[in-house]
């Protein structure tokens, strides 16, 4: 009887088993590119009124949908017990840079966008900061500096009692950076916060990547990571006997895209951005 017993409970376990995934229909037009959770899902198509995409394992997940020439729509989805659907809105295109016809205030444009925000803590608290030889009084837990011109800068932090140090902080067009002046460990860090994605194409298609510690075989066109720590990160590829290294830069919510190519008169890298 308890034999019975036990089999009846392991068949009720291999009912419900199912559960333990939900089903997600993506309605879309046909012929675009849909990846979920940074790895390639499949090609939308009418017959599907999209792409189903059946048994994804419950919790949440991002769904990314590609057209050629316009902006990608990225989703989150919770995956339960019920089938979930996706509908997919209109696309925008990419948009691109209209011609100004006064020089003067295109030049006005470029002198806005090419500026930065510099956060700076410290330990201890109280200290003197230098950036690029002009002289800050840093006493709150956050000196904050706004207009940093894009490009590296030299910074600098002494304080009585401590051996003086120094390091380079590289400001980014619209981006906020924080650097960190540790006078006890005779260290200048940069902390990036937030996390990012990777976009990898390359030429040829079939070639190896070592990125954050891992070898990545890549086979297809296009390689996707998601969640990634925004901050530098060597990148390493290698084909055929050839090796190119570079570092590349993941910015909070935004995608970087590196195309790759080993051809002997190509550039080994190009490295563009674009929001999740």
């Amino acid at each position: 009887m308890k034999r019975a017993s036990w089999i009846a409970l392991a068949l009720a376990l291999m009912v419900t088993a199912p559960l333990l995934a939900g089903d997600i229909q993506v309605l879309c037009e046909p012929g675009l590119r849909v990846y979920l959770d940074g790895e390639f899902a499949g090609i939308s198509t009418a017959k599907d009124d999209g792409l189903f995409l059946a048994s994804v394992a419950k919790g949440q997940h991002r769904l990314w949908v590609e057209k050629d020439g316009f902006l990608s729509q990225n989703f989150v989805v919770d995956v339960l017990d019920a089938p979930i659907e996706v509908k997919v809105a209109e696309f925008k295109p990419i948009p691109t840079a209209a011609p100004e016809t006064r020089p003067e205030k295109t030049e006005e444009k470029e002198v806005t966008e090419l500026i930065g925000n510099l956060v700076i803590t410290s330990a201890p608290q109280n200290c003197v900061v230098e950036v690029d030889g002009k002289s800050h009084t840093k006493d709150v837990p956050e000196l904050s500096l706004g207009g940093i011109a894009a490009g590296d800068h030299a910074i600098s932090f002494s304080k009585p009692g401590y051996a003086p140090i120094s390091g380079v902080v590289n400001i980014q067009s619209g981006a906020e950076v924080t650097v960190r002046g540790n006078l006890k460990d005779g260290r200048v860090e940069v902390v990036h916060k937030g996390k990012g994605s990777l976009r990898v194409f390359s030429t040829p298609t079939q070639c190896t990547l070592r990125f954050m510690g891992k070898l990545i075989e890549k086979t297809n066109r296009i390689l996707n990571r998601s969640f990634i720590p925004a901050g530098e990160h060597p990148l390493e590829a290698s084909w055929a006997g050839r090796k190119l290294t570079t570092t590349i830069m993941i910015k909070d919510k935004q995608r970087t895209i590196v195309t790759i190519s080993f051809g002997r008169k190509d550039q080994p890298f190009v490295v563009t951005y674009e929001p999740e």
